[in-house]
C-alpha cells in the first residue's frame, strides 16, 4: 500500500514537472512571438537593426543586443519598459518612427471590450507582455 502511495505520489510530481516545463517553455515561445511580431520587422530576428523595414526608416534601428553596453553596461528595465510602451521618446528614434506597442497592446488586449472592469486586467496583461519583452531583450545583451 505505502508503495502504491508512493509510486503514485511521484507520478504526480513528475506530471507538475513536465506540466512546469511545457508552460515554461510556451510561455518563452509567446514572448518570441511577440518579438517576431512587434520587433523583428524593424529590429530584425537577432535584434541587431538589420530587419526588412530598416531600410525604409530615416534613422536606423538600434542594435537591441546592445542596450546595456550604450548604457554604461547597466541593463535599466523601467528604460527600456518605459520606450517599448511609448512612455518615454528616446532620441535616438527621432520623429518616432517606433510605434507605440502601449497602445496597440492594450487595443489588442481590450479588443471589443468597453468595460471599465475589463481596463485594469487588460493593463496587467499589456505590463506583462511588455515586461517579459523586457526581459527576453535583457537575455540577449552582449557580455563581450
Amino acid at each position: 500500500m505505502v508503495r502504491i502511495a508512493f509510486v503514485v505520489t511521484f507520478a504526480i510530481f513528475l506530471l507538475n514537472q513536465v506540466l512546469a516545463v511545457k508552460a515554461e517553455t510556451s510561455g518563452d515561445a509567446v514572448v518570441r512571438d511577440d518579438f517576431l511580431a512587434l520587433c523583428a520587422d524593424c529590429h530584425g530576428t537577432d535584434a541587431r537593426g538589420n530587419g526588412p523595414l530598416a531600410k525604409n526608416l530615416t534613422k536606423i534601428p538600434p542594435d537591441l543586443t546592445r542596450i546595456q553596453e550604450r548604457a554604461n553596461g547597466k541593463f535599466n528595465e523601467k528604460a527600456v519598459f518605459d520606450w517599448i510602451l511609448g512612455l518615454n521618446t528616446p532620441n535616438f528614434h527621432g520623429n518616432r518612427e517606433m510605434p507605440i506597442w502601449g497602445d496597440w497592446l492594450m487595443d489588442e488586449t481590450l479588443e471589443d471590450s468597453t468595460s471599465l472592469d475589463a481596463a485594469p486586467k487588460a493593463e496587467r496583461e499589456v505590463e506583462r507582455r511588455v515586461m517579459a519583452l523586457v526581459k527576453y531583450l535583457e537575455g540577449l545583451q552582449k557580455s563581450d
